[in-house]
Protein backbone atom coordinates (compact mmCIF):
# COMPACT_ATOMS: atom_id res chain seq x y z
CA UNK A 1 0.00 0.00 0.00
CA UNK A 2 1.06 3.70 -0.62
CA UNK A 3 2.05 5.42 2.23
CA UNK A 4 0.03 7.51 4.11
CA UNK A 5 1.76 10.89 3.21
CA UNK A 6 2.08 10.19 -0.33
CA UNK A 7 -0.23 12.21 -2.93
CA UNK A 8 -2.13 10.76 -5.60
CA UNK A 9 -1.15 12.29 -8.66
CA UNK A 10 -2.92 11.29 -11.72
CA UNK A 11 0.47 10.33 -13.88
CA UNK A 12 3.93 11.79 -14.59
CA UNK A 13 3.17 15.10 -16.39
CA UNK A 14 5.70 16.08 -19.54
CA UNK A 15 8.09 18.62 -18.12
CA UNK A 16 9.58 20.48 -21.56
CA UNK A 17 12.81 21.99 -19.08
CA UNK A 18 13.64 18.38 -18.62
CA UNK A 19 13.97 17.42 -22.20
CA UNK A 20 16.58 20.60 -22.38
CA UNK A 21 18.53 19.15 -19.62
CA UNK A 22 18.90 16.40 -21.94
CA UNK A 23 19.73 18.43 -24.54
CA UNK A 24 22.64 20.07 -22.51
CA UNK A 25 23.98 16.66 -21.22
CA UNK A 26 24.51 15.60 -24.55
CA UNK A 27 26.03 18.43 -26.07
CA UNK A 28 28.94 18.45 -23.51
CA UNK A 29 29.36 14.53 -24.16
CA UNK A 30 29.15 15.24 -27.92
CA UNK A 31 32.19 18.52 -27.59
CA UNK A 32 34.56 16.49 -25.48
CA UNK A 33 34.19 13.67 -27.35
CA UNK A 34 35.09 15.78 -30.73
CA UNK A 35 38.15 16.30 -29.02
CA UNK A 36 36.98 19.47 -26.61
CA UNK A 37 37.46 16.90 -23.46
CA UNK A 38 40.58 19.05 -21.92
CA UNK A 39 37.48 21.59 -21.67
CA UNK A 40 34.09 20.34 -21.85
CA UNK A 41 33.97 18.02 -19.12
CA UNK A 42 32.12 14.70 -20.68
CA UNK A 43 32.22 12.82 -17.81
CA UNK A 44 29.70 16.09 -15.69
CA UNK A 45 27.59 15.08 -18.71
CA UNK A 46 26.74 11.77 -18.07
CA UNK A 47 26.66 12.64 -14.48
CA UNK A 48 23.49 14.68 -15.24
CA UNK A 49 21.81 11.94 -17.32
CA UNK A 50 22.27 9.54 -14.43
CA UNK A 51 20.94 12.03 -12.09
CA UNK A 52 18.00 12.48 -13.90
CA UNK A 53 17.35 8.52 -14.46
CA UNK A 54 16.86 8.60 -10.53
CA UNK A 55 14.60 10.99 -10.24
CA UNK A 56 12.51 10.24 -13.39
CA UNK A 57 12.03 6.31 -12.07
CA UNK A 58 11.79 7.50 -8.37
CA UNK A 59 8.89 9.69 -9.39
CA UNK A 60 7.47 7.43 -11.90
CA UNK A 61 7.16 4.38 -8.83
CA UNK A 62 6.17 6.87 -6.33
CA UNK A 63 3.01 7.81 -8.77
CA UNK A 64 2.33 4.19 -9.77
CA UNK A 65 2.04 3.29 -6.18
CA UNK A 66 0.27 6.04 -4.86
CA UNK A 67 -2.75 5.68 -7.60
CA UNK A 68 -2.90 1.90 -7.79
CA UNK A 69 -1.34 0.51 -4.67
CA UNK A 70 1.50 -1.37 -5.90
CA UNK A 71 4.05 -1.52 -8.54
CA UNK A 72 3.90 -3.63 -11.47
CA UNK A 73 7.22 -5.03 -11.80
CA UNK A 74 6.73 -6.80 -15.09
CA UNK A 75 4.86 -3.51 -16.52
CA UNK A 76 8.04 -1.83 -15.51
CA UNK A 77 10.67 -4.12 -16.69
CA UNK A 78 8.77 -4.38 -20.40
CA UNK A 79 8.24 -0.55 -20.31
CA UNK A 80 12.37 0.36 -20.28
CA UNK A 81 12.87 -2.77 -21.96
CA UNK A 82 10.82 -1.44 -25.27
CA UNK A 83 12.19 1.76 -24.33
CA UNK A 84 16.15 1.08 -24.54
CA UNK A 85 16.95 -2.49 -26.34
CA UNK A 86 15.56 -1.68 -29.73
CA UNK A 87 18.28 1.31 -30.50
CA UNK A 88 20.66 0.25 -28.88
CA UNK A 89 20.73 -2.92 -30.65
CA UNK A 90 20.27 -1.41 -33.92
CA UNK A 91 23.14 1.36 -33.39
CA UNK A 92 25.34 -1.70 -32.36
CA UNK A 93 24.53 -3.44 -35.19
CA UNK A 94 24.72 -0.61 -37.74
CA UNK A 95 28.11 0.06 -35.86
CA UNK A 96 29.58 -3.46 -36.56
CA UNK A 97 28.68 -3.61 -39.70
CA UNK A 98 30.28 0.01 -41.11
CA UNK A 99 33.43 -1.54 -38.90
CA UNK A 100 33.56 -4.87 -40.72
CA UNK A 101 33.26 -2.43 -43.78
CA UNK A 102 36.37 -0.87 -42.53
CA UNK A 103 34.76 2.33 -42.44
CA UNK A 104 35.60 3.69 -38.95
CA UNK A 105 38.89 5.04 -37.64
CA UNK A 106 38.72 2.94 -34.50
CA UNK A 107 40.79 0.89 -32.83
CA UNK A 108 40.85 -3.12 -33.67
CA UNK A 109 37.74 -4.63 -31.96
CA UNK A 110 37.65 -7.86 -29.89
CA UNK A 111 34.54 -10.31 -30.02
CA UNK A 112 35.05 -10.54 -26.03
CA UNK A 113 34.33 -6.67 -25.73
CA UNK A 114 31.48 -6.47 -28.18
CA UNK A 115 29.80 -9.33 -26.01
CA UNK A 116 30.53 -7.14 -23.07
CA UNK A 117 28.14 -4.31 -24.44
CA UNK A 118 25.99 -6.60 -25.77
CA UNK A 119 24.86 -7.98 -22.00
CA UNK A 120 25.73 -4.62 -20.03
CA UNK A 121 28.47 -5.30 -18.80
CA UNK A 122 31.04 -3.60 -20.63
CA UNK A 123 31.91 -1.37 -17.91
CA UNK A 124 33.61 -4.54 -16.34
CA UNK A 125 36.31 -4.67 -19.06
CA UNK A 126 38.34 -6.94 -16.32
CA UNK A 127 35.37 -9.84 -16.88
CA UNK A 128 36.48 -9.78 -20.87
CA UNK A 129 40.13 -9.16 -20.26
CA UNK A 130 39.44 -6.30 -23.11
CA UNK A 131 38.11 -3.02 -23.42
CA UNK A 132 38.55 -2.90 -26.91
CA UNK A 133 34.76 -2.18 -27.87
CA UNK A 134 32.83 -0.91 -30.60
CA UNK A 135 32.31 2.94 -30.99
CA UNK A 136 28.79 3.12 -28.93
CA UNK A 137 29.39 4.27 -25.73
CA UNK A 138 27.80 1.63 -23.66
CA UNK A 139 29.77 1.46 -19.93
CA UNK A 140 26.99 4.49 -18.77
CA UNK A 141 23.99 2.42 -19.84
CA UNK A 142 25.69 -0.78 -18.42
CA UNK A 143 25.03 1.66 -15.00
CA UNK A 144 21.50 2.27 -15.71
CA UNK A 145 20.68 -0.70 -16.64
CA UNK A 146 22.00 -2.51 -13.61
CA UNK A 147 20.35 0.43 -11.53
CA UNK A 148 16.66 -0.92 -13.34
CA UNK A 149 16.87 -4.26 -12.34
CA UNK A 150 18.00 -3.75 -9.07
CA UNK A 151 15.66 -0.46 -7.21
CA UNK A 152 12.72 -1.34 -8.68
CA UNK A 153 12.53 -4.40 -6.45
CA UNK A 154 14.20 -2.41 -3.70
CA UNK A 155 11.66 -0.05 -3.86
CA UNK A 156 8.38 -2.61 -3.75
CA UNK A 157 10.02 -4.20 -0.72
CA UNK A 158 11.82 -1.35 0.88
CA UNK A 159 12.04 1.95 0.14
CA UNK A 160 8.30 2.21 -1.27
CA UNK A 161 7.26 1.39 2.59
CA UNK A 162 9.24 3.97 4.21
CA UNK A 163 7.94 7.23 5.06
CA UNK A 164 9.89 9.93 1.80
CA UNK A 165 12.13 11.45 4.16
CA UNK A 166 13.49 8.28 5.87
CA UNK A 167 13.94 6.39 2.42
CA UNK A 168 15.43 9.35 1.13
CA UNK A 169 18.42 8.65 3.98
CA UNK A 170 18.24 4.90 3.70
CA UNK A 171 19.33 6.61 -0.05
CA UNK A 172 22.01 8.78 1.34
CA UNK A 173 23.39 5.83 3.22
CA UNK A 174 23.92 4.10 0.23
CA UNK A 175 25.78 7.11 -1.65
CA UNK A 176 28.12 7.03 1.69
CA UNK A 177 29.02 3.93 1.14
CA UNK A 178 29.63 4.20 -2.85
CA UNK A 179 32.11 7.19 -1.89
CA UNK A 180 33.72 4.96 1.40
CA UNK A 181 34.60 2.45 -1.63
CA UNK A 182 35.84 4.93 -4.40
CA UNK A 183 37.89 6.26 -1.39
CA UNK A 184 39.23 3.01 -0.71
CA UNK A 185 40.14 2.14 -4.41
CA UNK A 186 41.93 5.58 -4.70
CA UNK A 187 44.09 3.83 -1.45
CA UNK A 188 44.40 0.51 -2.46
CA UNK A 189 44.70 -0.12 -5.95
CA UNK A 190 47.52 1.07 -8.15
CA UNK A 191 45.24 1.85 -11.00
CA UNK A 192 42.09 3.46 -9.50
CA UNK A 193 40.71 5.07 -12.84
CA UNK A 194 38.20 2.32 -13.02
CA UNK A 195 36.15 4.12 -9.82
CA UNK A 196 34.78 6.15 -13.77
CA UNK A 197 32.60 3.65 -14.89
CA UNK A 198 32.47 0.87 -12.55
CA UNK A 199 28.47 0.70 -11.34
CA UNK A 200 29.17 -0.01 -7.64
CA UNK A 201 31.48 3.43 -7.97
CA UNK A 202 29.48 5.51 -10.06
CA UNK A 203 25.57 4.09 -8.94
CA UNK A 204 25.45 7.02 -6.14
CA UNK A 205 25.04 9.77 -8.99
CA UNK A 206 21.62 8.00 -9.63
CA UNK A 207 20.73 7.83 -6.16
CA UNK A 208 21.13 11.53 -5.60
CA UNK A 209 18.86 11.97 -8.31
CA UNK A 210 16.38 9.31 -6.29
CA UNK A 211 17.11 11.25 -3.31
CA UNK A 212 15.03 14.19 -5.22
CA UNK A 213 12.07 11.68 -5.92
CA UNK A 214 12.06 11.16 -2.70
CA UNK A 215 12.18 14.50 -0.98
CA UNK A 216 10.71 17.74 -2.32
CA UNK A 217 10.16 16.47 -5.33
CA UNK A 218 8.07 19.52 -6.72
CA UNK A 219 6.06 16.49 -8.79
CA UNK A 220 4.72 15.07 -6.25
CA UNK A 221 3.97 17.50 -3.89
CA UNK A 222 4.47 21.39 -5.56
CA UNK A 223 2.87 23.42 -2.20
CA UNK A 224 5.54 21.50 0.12
CA UNK A 225 8.67 21.51 -1.80
CA UNK A 226 11.47 23.97 -1.33
CA UNK A 227 12.50 26.39 -4.14
CA UNK A 228 15.80 27.11 -4.06
CA UNK A 229 16.49 30.49 -4.36
CA UNK A 230 18.96 31.90 -7.68
CA UNK A 231 21.57 32.68 -5.40
CA UNK A 232 21.70 29.09 -4.29
CA UNK A 233 21.74 27.56 -7.69
CA UNK A 234 24.28 30.10 -8.83
CA UNK A 235 26.31 28.53 -5.70
CA UNK A 236 25.58 24.67 -6.61
CA UNK A 237 26.66 25.69 -9.84
CA UNK A 238 29.82 27.08 -8.29
CA UNK A 239 30.09 23.77 -6.68
CA UNK A 240 30.75 21.80 -9.66
CA UNK A 241 32.90 24.25 -11.74
CA UNK A 242 35.16 24.09 -8.67
CA UNK A 243 35.28 19.99 -8.81
CA UNK A 244 36.33 20.71 -12.38
CA UNK A 245 39.01 22.88 -11.62
CA UNK A 246 40.65 20.31 -9.46
CA UNK A 247 42.91 18.49 -11.30
CA UNK A 248 43.90 15.95 -8.89
CA UNK A 249 43.50 12.62 -9.98
CA UNK A 250 43.00 10.87 -6.63
CA UNK A 251 40.36 13.66 -5.94
CA UNK A 252 38.51 13.03 -9.24
CA UNK A 253 38.14 9.58 -8.85
CA UNK A 254 36.83 9.48 -5.36
CA UNK A 255 35.12 12.69 -3.92
CA UNK A 256 34.25 14.71 -7.11
CA UNK A 257 31.13 12.50 -8.44
CA UNK A 258 29.78 12.91 -5.18
CA UNK A 259 29.94 17.06 -4.93
CA UNK A 260 28.84 16.53 -8.77
CA UNK A 261 25.71 14.51 -8.15
CA UNK A 262 25.01 16.30 -4.13
CA UNK A 263 25.31 20.17 -5.99
CA UNK A 264 23.17 18.89 -8.96
CA UNK A 265 19.95 18.69 -6.30
CA UNK A 266 19.60 22.15 -6.19
CA UNK A 267 19.24 23.14 -10.17
CA UNK A 268 17.07 20.28 -10.65
CA UNK A 269 14.85 21.40 -7.60
CA UNK A 270 14.45 24.59 -9.55
CA UNK A 271 13.71 23.26 -12.82
CA UNK A 272 10.78 21.32 -11.46
CA UNK A 273 9.40 24.12 -10.01
CA UNK A 274 8.89 25.32 -14.03
CA UNK A 275 9.77 29.19 -13.68
CA UNK A 276 12.30 31.68 -15.03
CA UNK A 277 14.12 32.33 -17.23
CA UNK A 278 16.38 28.68 -17.64
CA UNK A 279 13.54 26.90 -17.73
CA UNK A 280 12.08 29.03 -20.95
CA UNK A 281 15.55 28.26 -22.34
CA UNK A 282 15.43 25.05 -21.88
CA UNK A 283 11.98 24.51 -22.86
CA UNK A 284 12.98 26.04 -26.45
CA UNK A 285 11.45 24.02 -29.25
CA UNK A 286 15.24 23.44 -30.41
CA UNK A 287 16.40 21.86 -26.91
CA UNK A 288 13.28 20.19 -27.01
CA UNK A 289 14.14 18.19 -30.18
CA UNK A 290 17.36 17.47 -29.05
CA UNK A 291 16.25 15.98 -25.62
CA UNK A 292 14.14 14.32 -27.43
CA UNK A 293 16.35 12.32 -29.69
CA UNK A 294 19.01 12.35 -27.10
CA UNK A 295 19.24 8.78 -26.35
CA UNK A 296 19.76 7.85 -29.74
CA UNK A 297 22.23 10.46 -30.12
CA UNK A 298 23.93 9.23 -27.54
CA UNK A 299 24.07 6.11 -28.73
CA UNK A 300 24.85 6.79 -32.32
CA UNK A 301 27.70 9.84 -31.54
CA UNK A 302 30.61 7.88 -31.47
CA UNK A 303 30.28 6.25 -34.08
CA UNK A 304 29.22 8.71 -36.55
CA UNK A 305 32.80 11.02 -35.21
CA UNK A 306 34.87 7.56 -35.76
CA UNK A 307 33.40 7.63 -39.49
CA UNK A 308 33.65 11.51 -40.75
CA UNK A 309 37.10 11.20 -39.03
CA UNK A 310 37.93 7.99 -41.26
CA UNK A 311 36.70 9.74 -44.73
CA UNK A 312 38.01 13.38 -43.46
CA UNK A 313 41.21 12.26 -40.94
CA UNK A 314 42.20 16.16 -41.07
CA UNK A 315 39.02 17.08 -39.12
CA UNK A 316 39.27 17.96 -35.68
CA UNK A 317 37.68 20.22 -32.92
CA UNK A 318 34.55 22.61 -34.19
CA UNK A 319 34.64 21.37 -37.70
CA UNK A 320 34.86 17.83 -36.82
CA UNK A 321 31.34 18.68 -35.04
CA UNK A 322 29.65 20.53 -37.58
CA UNK A 323 30.52 17.41 -39.69
CA UNK A 324 28.85 15.09 -37.51
CA UNK A 325 25.87 16.88 -35.76
CA UNK A 326 23.87 16.68 -38.40
CA UNK A 327 24.71 13.09 -39.62
CA UNK A 328 23.77 12.25 -36.01
CA UNK A 329 20.66 14.00 -36.11
CA UNK A 330 19.79 12.18 -39.48
CA UNK A 331 20.31 8.79 -37.94
CA UNK A 332 18.42 10.10 -34.72
CA UNK A 333 15.41 11.14 -36.86
CA UNK A 334 15.39 7.59 -38.64
CA UNK A 335 15.36 5.71 -35.36
CA UNK A 336 12.76 7.81 -33.90
CA UNK A 337 9.88 7.58 -36.71
CA UNK A 338 11.46 3.90 -37.63
CA UNK A 339 11.98 2.64 -33.70
CA UNK A 340 11.49 5.04 -31.39
CA UNK A 341 7.91 6.16 -31.76
CA UNK A 342 6.36 2.51 -32.61
CA UNK A 343 8.15 1.10 -29.75
CA UNK A 344 6.28 4.05 -27.43
CA UNK A 345 2.76 2.72 -29.25
CA UNK A 346 3.62 -0.48 -28.35
CA UNK A 347 4.39 0.09 -24.78
CA UNK A 348 0.85 2.07 -24.73
CA UNK A 349 -0.84 -1.03 -25.92
CA UNK A 350 0.66 -3.86 -23.77
CA UNK A 351 -0.08 -1.44 -20.27
CA UNK A 352 -2.83 0.92 -21.00
CA UNK A 353 -4.29 -0.65 -17.80
CA UNK A 354 -0.69 1.05 -15.88
CA UNK A 355 -0.41 4.78 -15.01
CA UNK A 356 1.25 6.02 -17.91
CA UNK A 357 4.48 7.83 -18.26
CA UNK A 358 5.35 10.69 -20.83
CA UNK A 359 5.02 8.97 -24.37
CA UNK A 360 7.28 10.12 -27.33
CA UNK A 361 4.55 11.04 -29.08
CA UNK A 362 3.32 13.38 -26.51
CA UNK A 363 6.67 14.81 -26.15
CA UNK A 364 7.18 14.83 -30.16
CA UNK A 365 3.66 16.64 -30.53
CA UNK A 366 5.21 19.47 -28.06
CA UNK A 367 8.50 19.57 -29.41
CA UNK A 368 7.40 20.19 -32.78
CA UNK A 369 7.65 17.01 -34.23
CA UNK A 370 4.37 15.53 -35.70
CA UNK A 371 3.41 12.16 -34.60
CA UNK A 372 1.95 9.64 -37.08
Amino acid sequence: MPHPGDPRPAAMPYLPQLDGVRALAILIVFAAHCGYSHVVPGGFGVTIFFFLSGYLITTLLRIERARTGAVSLPAFYLRRSLRILPPMYLTLLASGALYAAGLLDWMPVAPAAVLGQVIFLTNYPGLFGTEAVLPVPLWSLAIEEHFYLVFPLAFVLWLGRLAPRRATLACLGLCAVVLAIRCSNVWRLPDYSLNYSWTHTRIDAILFGCCLGLWNNPVISADRAWRPALWQVAASLAVILGTLAVRDPAFRESLRYTLQSAALFVPFAYLLHGEGPLVRLLASRPMRRLGLWSYSFYLAHMTVVALVLHLRPGLHGFGLMLVAFPVTLLWCWGMYALVERPCARLRRRLLADRPPEPSLAEDGRRAGVTPA
